[in-house]
């Protein structure tokens, strides 16, 4: 019988292959995992987006619509799993999201989430306090798994340039915009670092028309993970505002940075603490601009430490995020035999 960990390390090798209708949620925490037993005559099959079924089981991941609805009028289900992995009841001013953005999710989480949550049994999620907003629900914790193979180190050897990414989607922008000024302190400081960042146009103004940054355009998720598969950088930055939303959120940065093979620094807050030992597996920051421009400036004049930070990272996320865990935790709930 193969074991967890003999899959996970299976799996790894394969999640990069294209898959059509794939979000970051849904590869992470459900069709990566589980790719071989998903289709028309497997033991999981599609029924509509993101609404998944094993046997009388339903599954749905994070986003709803109409389709999965009307369906649910026409089939019945035993159970019906909702994984969710944004605290949409920690929503409103002060979040730090973007105002559309916000409206965005209110407008699902008031129309379609709540004509859809009378007929879920059990959410899963990657936080106790997004769990604890479904109450009446079964609630079960789910920590999302490695979506790509992890990086190469050699960049750490120090030739070339010192390679810093920001790897946050546009609903990270307020958090980013926090210690935007240390950053750009930094690379105004050594023009020899470059940083990236997927905001294209939406970026702080303080990191704005800086000869060593570019602003690539968001990516599809396909597209973003066969960038991750293709680049490398020495240090990957995750600040994060304090707010119950930012609380809630899943691990999922430090998968990102161990994939680029990155030295990760994050803020000294939940997800990571807890998670991230200082000095090992990343850097913990209080949200203060200097803080950020420091340990930046710090790791570039010391890259036996970045390798050393990625390395623990590396070895933290092929723990935490083994998609063996994830594989077992759908199998066990769905009841699939494999």
């Amino acid at each position: 019988m193969t074991s967890p960990r003999e899959w996970g390390s299976r799996i790894a090798r394969t999640l990069a292959a294209r898959r059509p209708g794939q979000t970051p949620t849904s590869a992470m925490y459900f069709t990566g995992p589980l790719a071989d037993l998903i289709g028309e005559d497997r033991p999981i099959r599609r029924l509509a987006g993101a609404l998944f079924a094993g046997g009388d089981v339903a599954v749905i991941l994070r986003h709803a619509d109409r389709r999965h609805l009307d369906l649910f009028g026409e089939q019945r289900f035993r159970r019906v799993y909702f994984l969710i992995d944004d605290d949409l009841f920690a929503l409103g001013e002060g979040d730090g999201l973007p105002a559309d953005y916000r409206r965005r999710l209110l407008r699902y989480r008031d129309g379609l989430l709540r004509q859809l949550l009378p007929r879920v049994t059990h959410v899963v999620a990657p936080s106790d306090q997004i769990l604890a907003a479904y109450g009446d629900k079964i609630g079960l914790r789910l920590d999302p798994a490695q979506c790509y193979p992890l990086g190469s180190l050699r960049h750490h050897d120090g030739a070339g340039r010192f390679e810093v990414v920001f790897s946050g989607t546009r609903s990270h922008l307020e958090d980013l915009a926090a210690v935007a000024g240390g950053v750009a302190e930094f690379l105004r400081k050594r023009p020899e670092a470059r940083l990236t960042t997927f905001l294209g146009g939406h970026a702080p103004k303080a990191l704005q028309r800086l000869a060593n940054v570019r602003h690539l355009p968001p990516m599809a998720w396909e597209d973003y993970r066969r960038f991750a598969a293709g680049n490398r950088f020495h240090a990957a930055i995750a600040p994060a505002l304090d707010t119950g939303f930012n609380r809630a959120r899943s691990f999922s940065k430090l998968l990102d940075h161990a994939g680029f093979g990155a030295a990760g620094i994050y803020s000294r807050q939940p997800p990571f603490t807890g998670l991230i030992e200082a000095g090992k597996s990343g850097l913990l920051l209080p949200n203060e601009p200097a803080s950020w421009r420091d340990a930046l400036a710090g790791l570039a004049q010391n890259y036996q430490q970045s390798r050393d930070l990625a390395t623990g990272a590396q070895k933290l996320a092929q723990h935490v995020g083994d998609p063996g865990r994830v594989r077992q935790f759908w199998v066990r709930e769905l009841g699939v035999k494999i």
